[in-house]
Protein backbone atom coordinates (compact mmCIF):
# COMPACT_ATOMS: atom_id res chain seq x y z
CA UNK A 1 0.00 0.00 0.00
CA UNK A 2 1.27 3.48 -0.81
CA UNK A 3 0.67 6.50 1.41
CA UNK A 4 -0.54 9.84 0.22
CA UNK A 5 2.89 11.30 0.78
CA UNK A 6 5.14 10.91 -2.25
CA UNK A 7 8.11 8.52 -1.70
CA UNK A 8 6.79 7.08 1.60
CA UNK A 9 5.65 3.45 1.72
CA UNK A 10 2.86 2.45 4.06
CA UNK A 11 3.83 -0.69 6.14
CA UNK A 12 2.30 -3.82 4.69
CA UNK A 13 2.17 -5.64 8.12
CA UNK A 14 -0.58 -4.80 10.60
CA UNK A 15 0.60 -2.87 13.69
CA UNK A 16 0.27 -5.86 16.06
CA UNK A 17 2.66 -7.93 13.98
CA UNK A 18 5.36 -5.29 13.58
CA UNK A 19 8.69 -5.49 15.53
CA UNK A 20 8.14 -4.21 19.06
CA UNK A 21 11.04 -5.51 21.20
CA UNK A 22 14.11 -6.00 19.01
CA UNK A 23 13.03 -8.41 16.29
CA UNK A 24 10.13 -9.72 18.37
CA UNK A 25 6.67 -8.53 17.41
CA UNK A 26 3.95 -7.77 19.91
CA UNK A 27 2.19 -10.96 18.86
CA UNK A 28 5.30 -13.07 19.44
CA UNK A 29 5.89 -11.39 22.80
CA UNK A 30 2.32 -12.06 23.89
CA UNK A 31 2.65 -15.70 22.85
CA UNK A 32 5.83 -16.05 24.93
CA UNK A 33 4.22 -14.47 28.00
CA UNK A 34 1.06 -16.50 27.69
CA UNK A 35 3.07 -19.68 27.13
CA UNK A 36 5.12 -19.06 30.28
CA UNK A 37 2.00 -18.24 32.30
CA UNK A 38 0.35 -21.41 31.10
CA UNK A 39 3.24 -23.60 32.35
CA UNK A 40 2.90 -25.39 35.66
CA UNK A 41 4.77 -24.45 38.82
CA UNK A 42 7.50 -26.72 40.19
CA UNK A 43 6.89 -27.51 43.88
CA UNK A 44 8.99 -25.31 46.15
CA UNK A 45 10.34 -28.35 48.03
CA UNK A 46 11.60 -29.77 44.73
CA UNK A 47 13.31 -26.51 43.81
CA UNK A 48 14.93 -26.46 47.25
CA UNK A 49 16.18 -30.04 46.80
CA UNK A 50 17.62 -29.13 43.41
CA UNK A 51 19.28 -26.00 44.82
CA UNK A 52 20.79 -27.86 47.78
CA UNK A 53 22.07 -30.66 45.55
CA UNK A 54 23.53 -28.11 43.13
CA UNK A 55 25.37 -26.44 46.01
CA UNK A 56 26.82 -29.77 47.13
CA UNK A 57 27.97 -30.49 43.57
CA UNK A 58 29.68 -27.11 43.47
CA UNK A 59 31.56 -27.76 46.74
CA UNK A 60 32.64 -31.28 45.78
CA UNK A 61 33.71 -30.17 42.30
CA UNK A 62 35.95 -27.47 43.78
CA UNK A 63 37.80 -30.07 45.89
CA UNK A 64 37.96 -32.55 43.00
CA UNK A 65 39.65 -29.98 40.77
CA UNK A 66 42.46 -29.56 43.31
CA UNK A 67 43.13 -33.33 43.26
CA UNK A 68 42.72 -33.96 39.53
CA UNK A 69 46.04 -34.32 37.73
CA UNK A 70 47.06 -34.65 34.11
CA UNK A 71 49.01 -37.75 35.18
CA UNK A 72 45.74 -39.60 35.80
CA UNK A 73 45.15 -39.77 32.04
CA UNK A 74 48.71 -40.70 31.06
CA UNK A 75 49.25 -43.93 29.14
CA UNK A 76 51.45 -45.50 31.82
CA UNK A 77 49.06 -44.67 34.68
CA UNK A 78 46.07 -46.01 32.74
CA UNK A 79 48.06 -49.20 32.05
CA UNK A 80 48.79 -49.53 35.77
CA UNK A 81 45.09 -49.11 36.62
CA UNK A 82 44.21 -51.90 34.17
CA UNK A 83 46.87 -54.26 35.56
CA UNK A 84 45.94 -53.39 39.13
CA UNK A 85 42.30 -54.30 38.49
CA UNK A 86 43.44 -57.68 37.19
CA UNK A 87 45.71 -58.11 40.20
CA UNK A 88 43.04 -57.14 42.75
CA UNK A 89 40.49 -59.47 41.16
CA UNK A 90 43.08 -62.26 40.76
CA UNK A 91 42.16 -62.45 37.08
CA UNK A 92 43.62 -62.09 33.60
CA UNK A 93 47.39 -62.41 33.43
CA UNK A 94 47.53 -62.37 37.25
CA UNK A 95 45.09 -65.21 37.85
CA UNK A 96 46.41 -67.37 40.68
CA UNK A 97 49.37 -65.06 41.33
CA UNK A 98 48.09 -62.52 43.85
CA UNK A 99 49.46 -64.27 46.93
CA UNK A 100 52.86 -64.89 45.31
CA UNK A 101 53.19 -61.30 44.10
CA UNK A 102 52.32 -59.96 47.54
CA UNK A 103 54.96 -62.22 49.09
CA UNK A 104 57.57 -61.00 46.61
CA UNK A 105 56.58 -57.37 47.22
CA UNK A 106 57.08 -57.81 50.97
CA UNK A 107 60.37 -59.63 50.34
CA UNK A 108 61.72 -56.78 48.22
CA UNK A 109 60.53 -54.10 50.65
CA UNK A 110 62.23 -55.81 53.61
CA UNK A 111 65.13 -57.52 51.83
CA UNK A 112 67.78 -55.73 53.90
CA UNK A 113 66.28 -57.14 57.10
CA UNK A 114 66.07 -60.62 55.55
CA UNK A 115 69.76 -60.42 54.63
CA UNK A 116 70.67 -59.23 58.15
CA UNK A 117 68.74 -62.15 59.64
CA UNK A 118 70.64 -64.57 57.42
CA UNK A 119 73.99 -62.94 58.23
CA UNK A 120 73.33 -63.08 61.98
CA UNK A 121 72.27 -66.73 61.95
CA UNK A 122 75.35 -67.61 59.91
CA UNK A 123 77.89 -65.68 61.99
CA UNK A 124 76.64 -65.96 65.58
CA UNK A 125 76.20 -69.61 66.44
CA UNK A 126 76.70 -70.09 70.16
CA UNK A 127 74.47 -72.65 71.87
CA UNK A 128 72.15 -69.96 73.29
CA UNK A 129 71.92 -68.12 69.99
CA UNK A 130 71.24 -71.29 68.02
CA UNK A 131 68.58 -72.17 70.57
CA UNK A 132 66.98 -68.78 69.97
CA UNK A 133 66.96 -69.27 66.19
CA UNK A 134 65.28 -72.66 66.63
CA UNK A 135 62.72 -71.07 68.95
CA UNK A 136 61.88 -68.51 66.24
CA UNK A 137 61.39 -71.25 63.65
CA UNK A 138 59.11 -73.24 65.98
CA UNK A 139 56.96 -70.14 66.46
CA UNK A 140 56.73 -69.68 62.70
CA UNK A 141 55.58 -73.28 62.29
CA UNK A 142 52.67 -72.56 64.66
CA UNK A 143 51.32 -69.87 62.28
CA UNK A 144 50.67 -67.43 65.13
CA UNK A 145 49.15 -63.97 64.95
CA UNK A 146 51.66 -61.14 64.59
CA UNK A 147 51.09 -59.72 68.08
CA UNK A 148 51.47 -63.17 69.68
CA UNK A 149 54.65 -63.84 67.72
CA UNK A 150 56.24 -60.54 68.68
CA UNK A 151 55.29 -60.93 72.33
CA UNK A 152 56.77 -64.44 72.46
CA UNK A 153 60.00 -63.24 70.81
CA UNK A 154 60.43 -60.42 73.31
CA UNK A 155 59.91 -62.78 76.26
CA UNK A 156 62.44 -65.25 74.86
CA UNK A 157 64.91 -62.41 74.24
CA UNK A 158 64.75 -61.45 77.92
CA UNK A 159 65.54 -65.05 78.84
CA UNK A 160 68.41 -65.54 76.37
CA UNK A 161 70.32 -62.25 76.76
CA UNK A 162 71.84 -63.17 80.18
CA UNK A 163 73.10 -66.46 78.71
CA UNK A 164 75.17 -64.72 76.00
CA UNK A 165 78.63 -63.83 77.29
CA UNK A 166 79.95 -61.18 74.89
CA UNK A 167 78.53 -57.68 74.41
CA UNK A 168 78.88 -58.19 70.67
CA UNK A 169 76.76 -61.32 70.84
CA UNK A 170 74.10 -59.55 72.92
CA UNK A 171 74.00 -56.63 70.47
CA UNK A 172 73.75 -59.08 67.56
CA UNK A 173 70.76 -60.92 69.02
CA UNK A 174 69.02 -57.61 69.80
CA UNK A 175 69.61 -56.44 66.23
CA UNK A 176 68.32 -59.80 65.01
CA UNK A 177 65.06 -59.28 66.90
CA UNK A 178 64.71 -55.76 65.50
CA UNK A 179 64.98 -57.12 61.97
CA UNK A 180 62.50 -59.88 62.81
CA UNK A 181 60.00 -57.20 63.81
CA UNK A 182 60.60 -55.35 60.53
CA UNK A 183 60.00 -58.47 58.47
CA UNK A 184 57.15 -59.84 60.56
CA UNK A 185 55.01 -56.72 60.94
CA UNK A 186 52.12 -58.54 59.24
CA UNK A 187 51.01 -62.08 58.41
CA UNK A 188 52.61 -61.96 54.97
CA UNK A 189 55.99 -61.28 56.55
CA UNK A 190 55.57 -64.15 59.00
CA UNK A 191 54.64 -66.51 56.20
CA UNK A 192 57.52 -65.35 54.02
CA UNK A 193 60.11 -65.83 56.76
CA UNK A 194 58.74 -69.32 57.40
CA UNK A 195 58.94 -70.22 53.70
CA UNK A 196 62.53 -69.03 53.39
CA UNK A 197 63.57 -70.93 56.52
CA UNK A 198 61.70 -74.01 55.38
CA UNK A 199 63.58 -74.17 52.08
CA UNK A 200 67.05 -72.92 52.87
CA UNK A 201 68.39 -69.86 54.64
CA UNK A 202 70.93 -69.34 51.86
CA UNK A 203 68.03 -68.50 49.55
CA UNK A 204 67.88 -65.09 51.22
CA UNK A 205 70.71 -64.10 48.89
CA UNK A 206 68.26 -64.45 46.00
CA UNK A 207 66.56 -61.33 47.29
CA UNK A 208 69.67 -59.26 46.75
CA UNK A 209 69.81 -60.20 43.07
CA UNK A 210 66.08 -59.84 42.47
CA UNK A 211 66.09 -56.55 44.38
CA UNK A 212 68.87 -55.17 42.18
CA UNK A 213 66.95 -56.24 39.08
CA UNK A 214 63.76 -54.56 40.34
CA UNK A 215 65.67 -51.37 41.22
CA UNK A 216 67.17 -51.23 37.72
CA UNK A 217 63.74 -50.29 36.33
CA UNK A 218 63.41 -47.27 38.62
CA UNK A 219 63.67 -44.64 35.86
CA UNK A 220 62.79 -46.73 32.79
CA UNK A 221 59.73 -46.96 30.57
CA UNK A 222 57.47 -49.50 32.25
CA UNK A 223 54.85 -49.89 29.53
CA UNK A 224 56.74 -52.46 27.48
CA UNK A 225 56.97 -56.01 28.81
CA UNK A 226 59.88 -56.85 26.50
CA UNK A 227 62.57 -55.31 28.72
CA UNK A 228 61.31 -57.26 31.71
CA UNK A 229 61.29 -60.48 29.69
CA UNK A 230 64.91 -60.03 28.62
CA UNK A 231 66.12 -59.54 32.19
CA UNK A 232 64.07 -62.45 33.54
CA UNK A 233 65.28 -64.84 30.85
CA UNK A 234 68.91 -63.97 31.61
CA UNK A 235 68.24 -64.75 35.31
CA UNK A 236 65.69 -67.52 34.78
CA UNK A 237 67.28 -69.95 37.26
CA UNK A 238 67.10 -67.41 40.08
CA UNK A 239 63.45 -66.55 39.44
CA UNK A 240 62.34 -70.16 39.06
CA UNK A 241 64.02 -71.01 42.36
CA UNK A 242 62.42 -67.99 44.03
CA UNK A 243 59.06 -69.05 42.60
CA UNK A 244 59.15 -72.25 44.66
CA UNK A 245 59.61 -70.20 47.83
CA UNK A 246 56.88 -67.63 47.15
CA UNK A 247 54.49 -70.41 46.13
CA UNK A 248 54.02 -69.62 42.45
CA UNK A 249 51.67 -72.30 41.02
CA UNK A 250 53.58 -74.98 39.14
CA UNK A 251 52.01 -74.21 35.76
CA UNK A 252 52.77 -70.51 36.26
CA UNK A 253 56.41 -70.98 37.23
CA UNK A 254 57.71 -69.68 33.90
CA UNK A 255 59.70 -66.56 32.89
CA UNK A 256 56.59 -64.74 31.63
CA UNK A 257 55.14 -64.83 35.14
CA UNK A 258 58.15 -63.05 36.63
CA UNK A 259 58.19 -60.48 33.82
CA UNK A 260 54.59 -59.39 34.52
CA UNK A 261 55.26 -59.59 38.26
CA UNK A 262 58.27 -57.26 38.05
CA UNK A 263 56.33 -54.92 35.78
CA UNK A 264 53.42 -54.74 38.21
CA UNK A 265 55.65 -54.15 41.24
CA UNK A 266 57.63 -51.46 39.37
CA UNK A 267 54.43 -49.70 38.28
CA UNK A 268 52.99 -49.95 41.77
CA UNK A 269 56.10 -48.46 43.35
CA UNK A 270 56.17 -45.61 40.83
CA UNK A 271 52.49 -44.74 41.04
CA UNK A 272 51.52 -45.64 44.60
CA UNK A 273 51.22 -41.99 45.73
CA UNK A 274 49.31 -40.97 42.61
CA UNK A 275 47.11 -44.05 42.96
CA UNK A 276 46.15 -43.02 46.51
CA UNK A 277 45.23 -39.54 45.23
CA UNK A 278 43.28 -41.06 42.35
CA UNK A 279 41.31 -43.23 44.77
CA UNK A 280 40.55 -40.11 46.80
CA UNK A 281 39.29 -38.41 43.62
CA UNK A 282 37.08 -41.38 42.76
CA UNK A 283 35.67 -41.28 46.29
CA UNK A 284 34.72 -37.63 45.79
CA UNK A 285 33.14 -38.40 42.43
CA UNK A 286 31.03 -41.13 44.01
CA UNK A 287 29.81 -38.55 46.54
CA UNK A 288 29.23 -36.13 43.65
CA UNK A 289 27.16 -38.79 41.88
CA UNK A 290 24.83 -39.03 44.89
CA UNK A 291 23.83 -35.38 44.40
CA UNK A 292 23.93 -35.49 40.60
CA UNK A 293 21.32 -38.24 40.31
CA UNK A 294 18.52 -36.25 42.06
CA UNK A 295 19.24 -33.24 39.84
CA UNK A 296 18.93 -35.32 36.68
CA UNK A 297 15.74 -36.96 37.97
CA UNK A 298 14.18 -33.57 38.78
CA UNK A 299 15.14 -32.08 35.41
CA UNK A 300 13.56 -35.07 33.67
CA UNK A 301 10.42 -34.91 35.80
CA UNK A 302 9.94 -31.16 35.24
CA UNK A 303 10.92 -30.35 31.62
CA UNK A 304 11.08 -26.68 30.53
CA UNK A 305 8.40 -27.29 27.91
CA UNK A 306 5.83 -27.91 30.65
CA UNK A 307 7.16 -26.22 33.81
CA UNK A 308 8.45 -22.84 34.87
CA UNK A 309 12.09 -23.56 35.61
CA UNK A 310 14.13 -21.16 37.77
CA UNK A 311 17.49 -19.95 36.43
CA UNK A 312 19.48 -22.48 38.47
CA UNK A 313 17.91 -25.27 36.38
CA UNK A 314 19.58 -23.78 33.30
CA UNK A 315 23.04 -23.40 34.87
CA UNK A 316 25.90 -25.72 33.90
CA UNK A 317 26.30 -28.56 36.39
CA UNK A 318 29.56 -28.04 38.32
CA UNK A 319 32.04 -30.91 38.11
CA UNK A 320 30.33 -32.66 35.20
CA UNK A 321 33.46 -32.45 33.03
CA UNK A 322 35.58 -34.25 35.67
CA UNK A 323 32.87 -36.83 36.26
CA UNK A 324 32.63 -37.60 32.54
CA UNK A 325 36.42 -37.93 32.35
CA UNK A 326 36.61 -40.65 35.02
CA UNK A 327 33.13 -42.20 34.91
CA UNK A 328 34.44 -45.49 33.52
CA UNK A 329 36.60 -45.94 36.64
CA UNK A 330 33.70 -45.63 39.08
Amino acid sequence: MKSGIPGVQTPTQPWWNRPLLGNQSLLQWLKTVLSFQSKQEIPESTIQLYTNSFGQLKNIAAIARTIDKEKFTSKEFINFLMLNRQFESNAGAYEGLRNSIELLRVALETKESFLKIEATETRYRSFSQQEFYDYVYNLLVKDMEVAQFQEAIQKQLVRVIPKIKSDEGKAAIQSYVNHLETVCKDKLGLKLLYLFKQYDMSNFSLLRTVGEIADSFYDKDLDSLKEFMVVVQVNADIFLKLGQIIQVPQKKNVPETYAITLQYIALRNRHQNSFAQFQQLLGLLRQWENFYNPIIAIAKEYPPSEYKQPDIFKADIPGLEIYNKYQTHL
